[in-house]
């Protein structure tokens, strides 16, 4: 067993066990940098941060891949269900693996030394989520389809987290946006009760990469900051000249934006619930905003305390239990006395 990943498919769907060699030592060995997301979590905007900045990168030997790279084929029969996959699919995601071991063996040659690959959905879906009404249930068996690509490299892998109040509203409102039924009483209900919590993830992540650095930081204090979140994900000081830091790309709906959408539908019941709200969408009451902070902030805490070894946790602030922010992200205790916080 490597990584797990025989513990996850049957037989006929492993890739081919050529897969697995190791890289070249030498010139071929890579640092490999996976930026996981989550979806959410200001994944956008390091993305962009890294587009913006890819020749300063490049020049100091960091190469990058982000949506525009794994979604063109790169990642081709890799980013599935597992419980779908079929003998086609692995046979697609076979290819993907030895094709991405050949453009790391390329950038290696050109001179690179780091690959930073910035793909939320390596870990699941938004849709996935509420489907099963689970936090990125499928983490272990996801990543271990990846896991022969990176073999004999040395794997970084940074993850943000996000107060579960806010990155379900902000969930919700995207696909919402995208088509999807609002939420029903009963849908919050199991989102707000789902078991599924930060830390179960991060064991996800390294039960699949048992040696990988992994670093954690909040959503919160970083929202708008990528230059940190890089340097995290890294672990080196970056080089001079970055250019975007600061900058929010695909911000959360606000309840405005969201009430116009019902009002689109003809949700007359949900635009007088939304009326006069500010900032964010937040479909929760304030009893289940009050039991996901609750357990968000039990998260900081494990994660404060060492996280059982697993990551290291980035904790710029000193203050990011996931208490009320407002629509830029920022603390406001005002708005979560009116049950408004997005």
């Amino acid at each position: 067993m490597i990584n797990g990943f025989d513990s996850v498919l049957p037989e006929n769907l492993l890739p081919n066990r050529a897969a697995w060699a190791p890289a070249q030592k030498g010139r071929d060995l890579m640092e490999i940098c996976l930026h996981l997301g989550a979806h959410r979590t200001g994944s956008t905007s390091l993305q962009m941060f890294l587009n913006a900045n890819r020749k300063t990168l490049a020049r100091d030997r960091m190469s990058i891949w982000g949506p525009g790279r794994t979604r063109s084929g790169l990642f081709a029969g890799l980013v599935r269900d597992p419980n779908l996959v079929q003998p086609c699919d692995e046979a697609t995601a076979e290819r993907s693996i030895g094709r991405i071991r050949m453009e790391i063996s390329r950038a290696s040659q050109n001179g690179m030394r780091r690959l930073v690959i910035s793909e939320e959905n390596m870990i699941g879906t938004m849709a996935h989520n509420f489907r099963r009404s689970r936090l990125y249930s499928q983490t272990h068996p996801r990543l271990s389809r990846f896991a022969p690509a990176f073999a004999g490299h040395q794997v970084r892998i940074g993850l943000a987290v996000r107060s579960y109040d806010n990155y379900w509203a902000s969930a919700l409102a995207f696909r919402i946006k995208a088509g999807a039924a609002f939420p029903t009483e009963a849908d919050l209900d199991r989102l707000t009760t789902q078991p599924r919590r930060w830390r179960h993830v991060i064991a996800d992540v390294a039960s699949v990469f048992p040696d990988a650095k992994i670093a954690v930081w909040p959503f919160e204090a970083w929202s708008d900051q990528p230059a940190p979140q890089l340097g995290a994900l890294s672990g080196r000081v970056l080089p001079r000249g970055l250019s975007g830091n600061g900058t929010t790309h695909n911000a959360s709906l606000t309840a405005v934006e969201i009430a116009e959408i019902a009002m689109e539908r003809g949700h007359t019941d949900i635009v007088s619930n939304l009326m006069g709200r500010r900032g964010r969408y937040q479909p929760f009451n304030a009893d289940q905003i009050h039991k996901l902070r609750q357990d968000y902030a039990t998260d900081i805490d494990w994660l404060i305390q060492g996280s059982d070894g697993l990551a290291t946790y980035f904790d710029p602030t000193g203050d990011t239990s996931g208490g009320p922010l407002d629509a830029r992200g920022r603390y406001d205790d005002e708005e979560a006395r009116l049950g408004q916080t997005g």
